[in-house]
């Protein structure tokens, strides 16, 4: 006799998404009521860990050929959820926000299975600092945000600075290849430490151009007058 789950999840649907870091297209199927019991569960502790270790959990049960999904780019893990909640919940979400010019609040109505990724014609991870150096960068991952509780504040500059150290894969002269993984993370600061402040600003700029889940949307103040605001990351969407 059949186990009785399985009568339902042979007819579970497949869809196909691409994965926008690497330009792979793989299938996911939307995430069942155990998987949202796993993200409700998170969301109730309000930490923002605990948040992101859930979307990592449903999108390894979730979508095919990822097995570890803490070492994929931030903006593979927004995209990628936005997707798989665009077909498990619905397409369409109504965040909430306070208009910074009236004070009051109004809900937004975002087709999230519309949205892409915006991104920079100047962005590189090869960052050539030097004549014969360049340090190659990786971005932000569940793996790396873990070290600072699940989420940075950009504007919390020793936390910024130390993220920063995470994200340089490589340094590499004509002569040298250095991998992050092979050297201790306090020869690495003194490293960034050395740079000028020219080179150090190159190095920000990788994350200033990161791509980015992000779009414009138009809303209505009572005043009638029409605004725009711009929603970035999972916490604006559904916020």
């Amino acid at each position: 006799m059949k186990n009785l789950s399985s009568l339902l999840l042979d007819k579970t649907p497949k869809y196909e998404l691409t994965i926008p870091s690497t330009g792979k297209t793989t299938r996911f199927r939307p995430f069942l009521v155990k998987e949202e019991k796993i993200l409700l569960i998170a969301q109730s502790t309000q930490s923002k860990k605990d948040i992101m270790l859930a979307i990592k959990d449903i999108i390894e049960s979730c979508v095919e050929e990822i097995s570890n999904a803490g070492d994929l780019p931030i903006f593979d893990i927004e995209y990628i959820f936005m997707k798989l909640r665009a077909k498990s919940v619905g397409e369409v979400v109504e965040p909430t926000i306070v208009c910074p010019d009236t004070g009051e609040r109004v809900s937004l109505n975002v087709n999230i299975d519309e949205l892409e990724l915006k991104k920079s014609k100047d962005h590189k991870t090869d960052i050539k600092i030097d004549n014969d150096l360049i340090v190659t960068m990786r971005y932000p991952s569940i793996s790396i945000l873990e070290k600072f509780g699940g989420d940075i504040d950009t504007t919390n500059t020793p936390e910024f600075y130390d993220m920063i150290l995470h994200c340089i894969d490589s340094i590499q002269t004509p002569d040298l290849s250095v991998k992050h993984d092979d050297v201790d993370i306090n020869e690495i600061k003194e490293f960034i430490d050395s740079m000028t402040k020219q080179q150090f600003d190159m190095i920000l700029n990788f994350f200033v151009t990161a791509p980015r889940l992000e779009c414009i949307v138009e809303y209505q103040t009572e005043d009638g007058k029409t605004r725009k605001v711009t929603l970035s990351g999972l916490g604006d969407f559904f916020g």
